[in-house]
This record gives structure tokens, sequence and C-alpha cells, in this order.
């Protein structure tokens, strides 16, 4: 499934199943996001919501997507094109990260997720 639009609602969104591409960072509202599946993010901007579960999120298209919500999710982060920018240690939850494109820290503190991959990581 795939929300493009600039969705107001603040209920949060809860992705139990399957994958959830958002292809605006405005498509999930401004509530929470609980994945539990795959949650891909094929836009650029400012991503503010926060990301909880096991799930994966995964990072395609050509912009750069910055991560700024206090994350916590567990599955792990696929960056498969573009820039995906964290702007805090915590901003890629806890699970290992795979680099195929650029991943930007714009941060600072202890970033202990493994990375692994065949792109590029810029600390800036």
């Amino acid at each position: 499934l795939t929300l493009s639009g600039s969705n107001t609602y603040t209920g949060g969104t809860l992705i139990s199943g399957g994958t959830l591409v958002a292809s605006n960072v405005e498509a999930l509202g401004s509530g929470d996001v609980t994945n539990d599946a795959v949650l891909e993010l094929n836009t650029g901007g400012d991503f503010t919501n926060n990301i909880s579960g096991s799930g994966q999120v995964v990072k395609s298209g050509d912009e750069t997507l910055t991560l700024s919500g206090a994350n916590s999710y567990t599955g792990g982060t696929l960056i498969s094109s573009g820039t995906l920018v964290a702007n805090d240690v915590n901003a890629l939850g806890t699970g290992d990260v795979t680099d195929d494109a650029t991943l930007e820290l714009n941060t600072g503190g202890d970033f202990d997720n493994a990375i692994s991959g065949s792109g590029q990581v810029v600390k800036s």
C-alpha cells in the first residue's frame, strides 16, 4: 500500500503486515508510527514522527530524508538509494543498518548500531 497525500490525522499509524510506502513526509499524519512489518519511506524532507515496533524501515528514492523522531524500532534500517540523515544517535532505532547508498550522521554521541553494505557514511 502506498500513501502519497499530505494527511493531517493525529491518531498514529499501525503497520501490522506487508509494506506501507510513504511517498510524502506528511503521508502518515503527525502521530506515532508502530511498525511491526515494513515501512518504506520513498521521499525526501524531514520525517518527524516517532517510530517504534519490531519492523524494518527502508529508505528508497533519490532524495534526502532526515529522521528526527525519537525512534525505538528494532527491525533495522535499509538505505537502498538516496541519502538518509540521522539527527540523533537514536534516530535509526536499535537494529542493524544496511547502507547501500548514503548514511549521514548529523549528531554527536555514541552510535552503536552495526553498519554494513556498499554505501558511504558521512559525518556532518
